[in-house]
């Protein structure tokens, strides 16, 4: 009885390890994607900043060289100074969702390999139940 509730006992064990691992293996992807998500907002952060100095230093530069050639600020110089921030705008709109994007679909990839690890562990468990229901039975039976 000895020998085989040992047999028993590992043949429960070795899937319960395996589910650990799982789990584990799960739970350090898990913790990655979270960095990269992470990782991804702050780009967007940077690229939203980034975008907004540019589009400051460009106007500040059109002014300049308006000043140097004598212009005077109109309503021509008006709309197209409009223009410019319309078109940065759009780009810096446009970009900053995009690393949002990224920075989603890294969250969706944790919660995945969250649900992954459970999964893991409870198959891990659920293929050592018949080893442990044997081994209750040789037990009760002894």
């Amino acid at each position: 009885m000895g020998a085989s509730m040992l047999a028993l006992g590992a043949q429960a064990a070795g899937p319960i390890l395996g589910g650990l691992g799982g789990r584990a293996e799960a739970k350090a992807q898990k913790q990655q994607a979270e960095i990269n998500a992470f990782i991804g907002k702050t780009r967007a952060i940077q690229t939203d900043t980034a975008a907004r100095e540019g589009l400051s230093a460009e106007l500040a530069n059109f002014r300049t060289v308006m000043a140097a050639n004598g212009q005077r600020p109109g309503v021509g110089t008006f709309e197209v100074m409009q223009q410019v921030r319309d078109v940065r705008g759009r780009e810096r709109r446009i970009e900053v969702a995009n690393r949002n994007q990224e920075a989603s679909a890294y969250k969706m990839q944790a919660a995945a390999y969250g649900a992954a690890g459970r999964n893991a562990m409870i198959g891990g468990i659920a293929r050592a139940v018949p080893s442990l229901f044997d081994m209750y039975e040789l037990r009760k039976g002894a």
